[in-house]
C-alpha cells in the first residue's frame, strides 16, 4: 500500500512537467482542431524529433505501470449504471462513477446503496449533499405533477358541468316549447269546435 502512495506520488510530480501533446499547426490554423496526430510529413521537423520542437510521447512520459489508470487515491473506476454490478465490486479497490445517461430517481438509488455499502464515488464530491440535492428535485416535480393534475381535473369538471347545465337549459328549453305548442293546439280545436257550434245554430 505504501509502495502505490508513493508511486501515486511520482506520478503526480511528473505529470507537472508533462506537455500537452497536440498538431503543431494547431496553434496556427483556425480549421485544425486542438487534437493529437502523430505528424506524417516526408520533412517534418516534429516526427524527426529536432531540437526546440514540440515533443511527440514516449514512453518516458507515461506513469508507473502499477498505478496506470488509477483514480488520484489509487482506485480502479468503474462506471455504474445499474444496481447488479455492485455485487461484483470491491469497495476497498474499486471507486464508482455513476454514468452520466442515469436519471435522477435511477442515481439516488446509486447512490443510496454505494453510501450503505461504503463506496467511494469519484465523480461525486459529497454523497449526502447529492442526495439531498435529487430528493429535492423529485419532491418539487412530484409537487408540480400533482398541481397540474388538479387545475385538469378542476377543468374538467368545470367542462362537464358547463355541460350538463347546457343541456339542462335545452331541455328546458324544448319542454317550453312542446307545452307552448300544446295549447296552442288546445286552442285551435277550441276554436274550431264554436265555429262548428255557430255553424249549427245558423242551419
Amino acid at each position: 500500500m505504501t509502495n502505490k502512495k508513493t508511486l501515486l506520488e511520482v506520478r503526480k510530480e511528473s505529470k507537472k512537467f508533462k506537455p500537452a501533446f497536440k498538431v503543431k499547426e494547431s496553434n496556427f490554423v483556425a480549421r485544425i482542431k486542438v487534437r493529437w496526430r502523430f505528424p506524417g510529413g516526408r520533412h517534418s521537423k516534429v516526427r524527426q524529433y529536432h531540437c526546440g520542437r514540440p515533443a511527440l510521447p514516449t514512453p518516458g512520459y507515461g506513469s508507473p505501470r502499477e498505478v496506470r489508470g488509477l483514480s488520484r487515491i489509487g482506485l480502479k473506476s468503474v462506471v455504474v449504471h445499474n444496481t447488479a454490478i455492485f455485487n461484483s465490486l470491491d469497495n476497498k479497490t474499486d471507486g464508482i462513477v455513476i454514468g452520466s445517461t442515469v436519471g435522477n430517481r435511477k442515481r439516488l438509488g446509486l447512490l443510496k446503496l454505494a453510501k450503505e455499502k461504503g463506496f467511494t464515488l469519484l465523480n461525486v464530491k459529497n454523497i449526502d449533499q447529492a442526495i439531498d440535492k435529487i430528493s429535492k428535485k423529485l419532491e418539487e416535480r412530484k409537487k408540480i405533477r400533482t398541481e397540474r393534475s388538479e387545475v385538469k381535473t378542476k377543468k374538467q369538471k368545470e367542462k362537464e358541468r358547463k355541460a350538463e347545465e347546457k343541456q339542462r337549459k335545452e331541455a328546458e328549453e324544448k319542454k317550453k316549447e312542446d307545452h307552448d305548442h300544446g295549447s296552442s293546439e288546445e286552442k285551435e280545436t277550441q276554436e274550431r269546435k264554436e265555429m262548428e257550434k255557430l255553424i249549427t245554430k245558423k242551419q
